[in-house]
């Protein structure tokens, strides 16, 4: 069972609120979930993914507090690397998509639909931005040091610091995301996101030392 429950573990990438919006009741520490910082105002916790229909996209979301890691079978050390195993376990279709014009891509993370349905949305693209192996291939993509936008949970759009147009079509990416009326005639449903997915408008570049916010 504890096996069972373990691959179920993923990545959920957030962000920050501000303190003003804060709860003002803060939780006892076991049952604060798991959080590790990752760059900027973005940091990783982890959550038991559970089918149910009737939640949105059939899929719900227990965090993994301290005092379930026991329970799992899992150390709160090792929770990163288990649930980016099972991220991909769980998101078996990855689809890149490189725009025509600009060196760069869009990449989504499929989970299969019912039989004969084309695959749904992953759901957890930002958590790409933890597959290692993933980005060093996608490094060698493009010139320069990876560049990523994630502006919400289910968006990552990626170039390279050697493509300057590359970039700006990331920024216009984080903008399409955040608008609140495009008015542009837009109809790409990979730019309609729920509210509550939303992370950051900061485009994020991956050196030698880590990931840092790119200025």
């Amino acid at each position: 069972m504890t096996e069972e429950r373990s691959s179920l573990i993923v990545p959920l990438m957030k962000a920050r609120v501000p303190a003003e919006i804060q709860l003002e009741f803060p939780l006892p520490p076991d049952e604060e979930p798991v959080r590790d910082a990752f760059a900027g105002d973005l940091y990783v916790t982890y959550a038991l993914e559970i089918a149910d229909e009737s939640a949105a996209a059939g899929r719900r979301y227990e965090h993994v507090a301290p005092r379930h890691c026991a329970d799992l079978g899992v150390a709160a050390g090792d929770l990163r690397r288990q649930a980016v195993i099972n991220l991909r376990d769980r998101r078996p279709e990855l689809g890149l998509s490189w725009y025509p014009d600009v060196r760069a891509v869009t990449v989504t993370l499929g989970e299969p639909g019912p039989t004969g349905a084309p695959s749904r949305r992953g759901g957890l693209e930002a958590a790409l931005l933890l597959d290692e192996g993933f980005l060093d291939k996608l490094a060698q993509d493009v010139e320069g040091d990876l560049v990523v936008a994630a502006p919400a949970r289910d968006v990552f759009v990626a170039s390279g610091t050697g493509h300057p147009d590359g970039v700006d079509k990331l920024r216009w990416a984080v903008g399409q995301v955040w608008a609140e009326d495009r008015g542009d005639g837009v109809s790409d449903p990979a730019w309609d996101v729920p509210a509550g997915s939303l992370l950051t408008h900061d485009l994020l570049v991956r050196r030698a030392s880590g990931w840092e916010i790119l200025a």
